[in-house]
């Protein structure tokens, strides 16, 4: 099955199902693997309490969190990575993800040739940046 496939026919979340694929866990956080990775050492530290949105996560659940990561990104050095990206993905974009904040590491991994639309990245136009920073800056 393809992730697109287990996108479409999923029931629930699989990570509040999921627990079966605990490698590590504290209270309030735990590490597993990605069942679609982009690497072989592809680790995801989810929070245990269903969590829709980053504004939703406590300080202490955030503390336990990072604590998590420290210990996957010490794992992976040793392992000899060198290089490592770390993503966090919180809603449902359009059916292409799960619906609970998880935070990804994945080592030696190119991302990124491909904005969102699946197209060539461009660099901003001083105009797009100019009206970026307006977005945020009416916003604050």
């Amino acid at each position: 099955m393809n992730y697109k496939e287990f996108l479409e026919n999923m029931t629930g979340c699989p990570f509040c199902e999921g627990k079966n694929r605990i490698i590590l866990e504290t209270d309030k956080s735990f590490v597993t693997y990605a069942l679609w990775p982009y690497h072989k050492h592809h680790i995801l530290v989810i929070p245990k309490r269903h969590v829709e949105s980053l504004t939703e996560i406590t300080e202490e659940e955030m503390d336990d969190i990072d604590n998590l990561q420290e210990k996957v990104l010490e794992i992976l050095k040793k392992l000899g990575y060198i290089s490592i990206t770390q993503l966090v993905r919180e809603g449902n974009v359009v059916n292409k993800a799960v619906n609970h904040v998880h935070f990804h590491t994945i080592p030696n991994t190119r991302i990124g040739d491909l904005d969102h639309f699946g197209e060539e990245r461009k660099m901003l136009s001083e105009d797009d940046i100019n009206k970026t920073i307006q977005d945020f800056k009416i916003l604050m």
